[in-house]
């Protein structure tokens, strides 16, 4: 070997054995001596509703190691006087994107993308993260970190909050040490959204979509769990496709998830989508729980609350008055009470800066216990219940043996005047204000001569200060602070020492001493003691929230119900009856109902005991409409049009209670109606069939006894002809091309029905070395179709698709269902009779597009005509309110009976939905939604009285009539309340803009748009 390279390899070596003994010894040498610290004389909050006075906490390195209450303080520990302070746990954000060193790759495409690259076994879906771990991408960022430091946070939930499936969250000190060392919980929660965030793919574009994403992906969670260890099985088939995403989630049944949502609606599905798959965690607030705290409540989930109180609404202008809400006006007051009310209710909740800046954090919290929060329960929210949620509860938000050491140190009761001083992270010490500058946040008494004067020192960025004796006050110069030492002058003249007086000051344990100065250099000696600070607030006497001005009703909107409209019994008396029965219409009759039900039909009938009597003479009685084609009460889209096929989305999944257009529906006597998809897709989604239950939740507000339905298309719409020349790659383009949609997933649903059969007859040793058919959502909703179980309502226009359609639902052996616009009905009348479909339509509406060119009034008769049950729907907001004048039109155009063209908005509807035996006609047994007409229903100057859905009185005109009255005086005193408020400490948040539209079929709308805000267009 060539001696240089013998003399380099021997000088490397040598080096390297250097290093290696002086890293050794560098450890040999470090400190290992156990740490003790005792933080005496101090207040602690041992946790909510524990308070130890006068106490020594004793820190043994990173943990505490005990609570001394006789002042035995071990000879070893370095204490720290603590008297005048309270020391808390240290508070944990159970919702946060801290220190998260990563973003996803921002792809630059031009829309619309159906489909992203499959990389490293990642989901189908670009929405879809849950093989993140984020403890992987943790990396501590002193900065950021104060933004909780500063308000005594000393540790976090985080996670990058980006997509539906977010992935893993982990639970981090904020200490800065080394990654290593400040994870607490590496794998906590699982993060969950409807917003599917910087995704690039198309799909999904509506709430309804997003939810269908989310149960797609658990059920697939649930089957790769099932099947994925038969991969192991040499004997196996076909093997199971790699999935990370479903393999972090195949275990989610025993882990937790953490929920985020955008409102109050929102936020109960998502409680209704974890329960449905028995899923524990956490829910995102919106502050607005307060509305429906009994359902929060009975979704049995804790909640992780932002403290986004809204800006007092602008009325000092009546024109923005004008574009204020009740609803907004109403959650102005409410909103700091929404804690008290979870509280009350006992509905565990953490609190998290999420979504406010920082600052406003203590200002908002005190704020809502000054609106009747007890203490005990913000202090819960800040440590027990954030540590629960965080998953870190074993070890933090306690003062316990054992539990970390992450302390507040404040000056006082945080929740009243207390300021936080230090925090302790892990043991460690970190002072927001130094402790020698402590000495100046008591206000101290100082004797002077005969002379007692109150000593108050203000420390902001600059030294300001007061001596006081009773209302008279005298300000402080010159102030200057070092060391324990103070320095001022002050001119006594008043106190009886005339002319500039320089003070000297020293603080210590016991109080102030020092010397006064006077006019003529005379020495006065003064001392001075603490005044009693207030380190035992949280022990005293809770405030008493102040009275509200505004009401809580169901909905918190404008002409909601104090409380729910109650089953009444009722004598109706000498009525015109509209029966649409075979009975036809029944003059000067008589209906008797209870228990939700008519009960007797007929004329001078007797009055049962208890039973209210209603004297109709010259008014009309008759079934409550039917609308077989509605898009009101709903949030997050009408259409999921990203796809020509998205069956599995359910409209019932995003229904919207609080919608007005319920309350004005009843008002022109409509009871029940059918939610639709639009028509962006030639199989759209599922539809809902509800009941306007005003005042009731969304749940409630289904008809639990219709037959599941789904919303095909044919037509302009489906083929995309109005959506802009970007949208010319998805199938179909053409008419032609519906026809081979319909069939590729009819096709596709049997195939998928046939493996299912076949899987379910194989033997139990069969199946374990066979996967199982990956469930379908999608295809199941086909199936459904396919075997009769779920009707069919198909948006169509012209004769050769309708003819199309009727020949495919023939070929596969279903029945075509119902025809919905149908406005060429009137041109294969006799083919839809054959074949016995239905058809619901328009009374006059034409040529608003090409497609309907041919469309004529008289449509509603030539079907009627050839025995094609027919209704009349509305497809919008204001025309559903005035439907009984639609069906009457038909008397104007071409000659329809009355009796059948009231029969187009109630019993032929009913037909059309499967719920003709539940109601639609006033008959003996069937339910009773009924309305009460103050003349004929289709005469354009009838009004309605009252209307009944199942027995419940949900409208009554001078019950509306009152409350219109109540609505204006409670907005005026909510006017003056903001009047006449004080301008809080820190402004509020600006409330969100509301951007849904109202929906029609064509609506097409982005539910989470660019940077998340929502976007729609009309495509008339």
């Amino acid at each position: 070997m060539h001696p240089i390279h013998t003399l380099s390899s021997t000088l490397f070596f040598s080096a390297l054995a250097l290093i290696s003994n002086s890293a050794a010894a560098n450890s040999q040498l470090a400190d290992n001596t156990p740490k003790i610290t005792a933080l005496s004389n101090a207040t602690l909050m041992v946790e909510p509703g524990e308070i130890v006075n006068n106490a020594t906490l004793l820190i043994e390195n990173n943990k505490i190691k005990s609570i001394i209450t006789d002042n035995k303080v071990p000879n070893d520990a370095y204490v720290i006087d603590m008297t005048g302070k309270v020391i808390y746990p240290g508070f944990i954000d159970p919702y946060t994107d801290y220190a998260i060193e990563f973003k996803y790759e921002a792809e630059k495409v031009e829309p619309p993308v159906y489909e992203i690259k499959r990389i490293g076994g990642n989901a189908e879906n670009g929405a879809v993260h849950a093989e993140k771990e984020w403890f992987n991408y943790i990396y501590p960022d002193k900065k950021s970190a104060d933004t909780w430091l500063n308000n005594g946070f000393t540790s976090v939930q985080t996670g990058l909050l980006d997509g539906i499936f977010r992935g893993r969250a982990t639970s981090v000190s904020l200490a800065q040490l080394k990654t290593n060392d400040i994870i607490y919980n590496s794998r906590s929660s699982h993060l969950l959204a409807f917003d599917k965030g910087s995704s690039i793919q198309d799909y999904p574009s509506s709430l309804m979509g997003s939810i269908a994403l989310i149960r797609q992906t658990l059920s697939d969670a649930k089957w790769y769990k099932e099947n994925v260890d038969k991969n192991k099985d040499k004997g196996i088939d076909k093997a199971l496709e790699f999935n990370i995403a479903f393999e972090r989630l195949k275990n989610s049944d025993k882990e937790n998830f953490l929920f985020a949502t955008r409102d109050l609606n929102s936020e109960l599905r998502a409680a209704n989508l974890l329960n449905e798959f028995k899923l524990k965690g956490s829910l995102l607030g919106n502050g607005q729980e307060y509305a429906r705290v009994d359902e929060i409540k009975a979704s049995g989930f804790s909640l992780v609350l932002p403290l986004n109180f809204p800006a007092a609404p602008d009325v000092k202008n009546d024109n923005m008055e004008r574009q204020t809400s009740l609803a907004q006006l109403r959650h102005w007051e409410r909103a700091p009470t929404n804690p008290m009310a979870l509280a009350q209710a006992k509905i565990p909740f953490a609190f998290t800066q999420h979504g406010i800046d920082n600052k406003v954090f203590w200002p908002r919290l005190k704020q809502a216990v000054n609106a009747g929060l007890s203490k005990q329960d913000a202090l819960a929210a800040l440590t027990t219940q954030a540590a629960e949620i965080a998953g870190i509860s074993e070890f933090t938000g306690q003062l316990k043996p054992g539990f970390m050491a992450d302390l507040v140190i404040a000056n006082g009761d945080l929740f009243e005047q207390g300021k936080i001083v230090s925090l302790y992270l892990q043991g460690e010490e970190m002072q927001l204000e130094p402790r020698d500058k402590q000495w100046l946040t008591n206000t101290y008494q100082i004797s002077l001569g005969e002379l007692n004067l109150d000593l108050t020192i203000n420390s902001g960025d600059k030294l300001t200060g007061t001596l006081s004796s009773g209302e008279q006050e005298i300000k402080l110069s010159g102030l200057d602070y070092q060391q324990r030492r103070l320095l001022f002058t002050a001119d006594l003249t008043d106190a009886g020492y005339p002319g500039i007086n320089r003070f000297t000051l020293w603080f210590d344990e016991q109080g102030i001493h020092g010397r006064m100065l006077d006019k003529d250099n005379v020495q006065h000696l003064l001392a001075g003691v603490p005044i009693e600070s207030e380190t035992r607030a949280a022990e005293s006497d809770e405030k008493q929230p102040k009275t509200l001005v505004s009401q809580l009703t169901r909905p918190n909107v404008a002409y909601g119900l104090s409380q729910q409209a109650a089953i009444e019994k009722l004598h109706i008396k000498n009525a015109t009856i509209w029966t649409s029965s075979e009975q036809g219409i029944l003059n000067n009759s008589d209906l008797l109902i209870s228990r939700g039900r008519i009960e007797k039909i007929g004329q001078n009938l007797s009055t049962p005991s208890g039973y209210t009597v209603i004297d109709a003479t010259g008014k009309h009685l008759t079934a409550g409409i039917i609308d077989e084609h509605s898009h009101i009460a709903l949030n997050g889209g009408t259409n999921e049009g990203t796809d020509a096929v998205t069956s599995e989305v359910r409209i019932g999944d995003v229904l919207n209670p609080d919608d007005i257009a319920i309350y004005r529906a009843l008002a022109g006597g409509v009871t029940t109606a059918q939610i639709l998809h639009g028509s962006a897709n030639p199989i759209g989604g599922q539809a809902q069939v509800i009941q306007m239950r005003w005042g009731d939740s969304a749940q409630a507000l289904k008809f639990d006894g219709a037959p599941p339905s789904i919303k095909f298309a044919l037509g302009e719409n489906v083929k995309q002809t109005h959506w802009g020349d970007n949208f010319t790659r998805r199938f179909p383009q053409s008419r032609m091309g519906v026809q081979s949609v319909f069939e590729n997933a009819f096709n596709e649903a049997i195939a998928y029905d046939k493996a299912q059969k076949a899987y379910d007859d194989l033997s139990n040793s069969q199946k374990r070395r066979q996967v199982a058919p990956r469930p379908n959502l999608r295809l199941d909703a086909i199936n459904q179709v396919l075997t009769g179980e779920r009707h069919v309502h198909v948006h169509s226009y012209v004769q050769s698709e309708i003819l199309m359609y009727l020949r495919l639902a023939k070929a596969y052996g279903f029945n075509a269902g119902t025809f919905t616009h149908i406005l060429e009905g009137y041109k294969v009348a006799p083919e839809m009779a054959e074949q016995g479909v239905y058809a619901s339509t328009f009374s006059d509406w034409w040529a608003y597009k090409f497609e309907v060119y041919d469309a004529i009034p008289q449509n509603t008769c030539l079907l009627n005509k050839h025995g094609v049950v027919t209704s009349i729907n509305s497809d919008d907001y204001e025309m559903q309110r005035r439907l009984n004048q639609e069906a009457a039109k038909s008397v104007m155009y071409c000659d329809m009976s009355e009796i059948d063209a009231w029969n187009m908005v109630t019993i032929n509807p009913a037909k059309q939905l499967g719920i003709e035996t539940v109601t639609g006609s006033i008959e003996s047994g069937k339910q009773a939604d009924i309305v009460l007409w103050d003349s004929s229903p289709l005469s354009v100057y009838a009004k309605v009285d009252s209307t009944w859905v199942n027995g419940r009185r949900y409208f009554d005109r001078q019950q509306d009539n009152a409350m219109r009255d109540k609505v204006a005086a409670e907005r005026a005193a909510l006017i003056q309340a903001v009047l006449s408020s004080d301008a809080p400490a820190v402004p509020g948040e600006l409330p969100r803009e509301n951007l849904e539209p109202q929906w029609h079929c064509d609506t097409h709308y982005n539910a989470w748009g660019q940077n998340s805000d929502a976007v729609f267009k009309e495509a008339h």
